[in-house]
């Protein structure tokens, strides 16, 4: 019974890490001329910072963290994080917000495809919930892009680095669970600080070598309200949330939760922006819970 409720509190863990990545698109859009790298560099120190209290205050956290560190699967195990959240972040600078959200929600088309490649067992329900949920997908996105407008290689590019974030993001979900089954795995927040850690550290090393540090001196109150905005509701609480959940929840689950971020895309715009919703996203939201409750069971 314990398990049963501890899996139902995952799963909202998972959908609320979801509903927070919707954000990232807009405050990335908010802080036009920065770089990809001077973006993830303030992101990730601003995560870093805000975990760090908890950390401190936490006798068994701090001394998870300092085994931690000297795990070195863990540093490892950052390394996909920190590449998903790079092409994730230079995408939306390139690419339109629906498209690359749409993009990012397919690691477990990955995971599918591993477990195919892998002559894995993926069980009837997994598989018609993956593709129910996918048209769902389609249909609120796509119906909105049914534009007559010239695609740029630029946004080709950020399509791909779309999906390479997708694939990256799916890597870390089944690294982190390969970890968990061997059990050298620590608490989610130590993975989530070192991964901040290690990723402000060499994100600030290419803004150096690589980009223009006169956007340091040139911040203004409203950039620095939007990085702080993108380091804790679209950066620390996400990955830390999404962490957690991947302990409970299976790897088809758990990524395929991504799915309803173009849901919650759509809404965040409705809300701030006041477009209201067309038919095709009910529509969707309907395949898309149905899929990942075939999947779910």
């Amino acid at each position: 019974m314990t398990h049963s409720k501890l899996d139902r509190r995952s799963l909202v863990t998972a959908i609320f890490a979801t509903a927070t990545w919707a954000m990232v698109g807009i405050f990335v859009r908010w802080l036009p001329g920065w770089s990809p790298f001077a973006i993830l560099t303030g992101r990730f120190f601003v995560a870093t910072v805000v975990l760090l209290p908890l950390l401190l205050m936490t006798p068994g956290v701090r001394e998870d963290l300092a085994r931690s560190l000297r795990i070195a699967p863990i540093w490892r195990l950052s390394l996909p994080a920190i590449g998903s959240y790079l092409l994730g972040t230079t995408s939306y600078q390139m690419a339109p917000i629906g498209e690359v959200t749409l993009l990012f929600t397919t690691s477990p088309l990955f995971v599918i495809a591993y477990k195919y490649i892998s002559r894995l067992p993926v069980k009837h329900s997994e598989g018609w919930g993956m593709l129910l949920a996918m048209v769902g997908v389609s249909s609120i996105v796509l119906p909105q892009l049914a534009t007559e407008r010239a695609i740029s290689w630029q946004t080709i590019a950020g399509y791909f680095l779309a999906l390479g974030a997708a694939g990256l993001l799916a890597l870390y979900t089944a690294l982190f669970n390969a970890f968990t089954d061997r059990g050298i795995v620590p608490k989610p927040i130590s993975i989530v600080f070192v991964t901040f850690l290690l990723g402000g550290l060499l994100s600030l090393l290419c803004v150096v070598f690589f980009s223009k540090l006169a956007i340091v001196t040139r911040i203004d109150r409203q950039e620095i309200f939007v990085l702080l905005g993108l380091g804790i509701f679209a950066t620390a609480l996400p990955l830390l949330l999404y962490t957690i959940a991947a302990r409970r929840l299976s790897i088809l689950l758990i990524t395929a939760i991504l799915l309803l971020e173009p849901m919650f895309a759509v809404l965040f715009a409705a809300i701030s922006l006041q477009e209201i919703p067309s038919l095709w996203f009910g529509i969707g939201s309907i395949l898309v819970c149905c899929g990942l409750l075939s999947i779910a069971k």
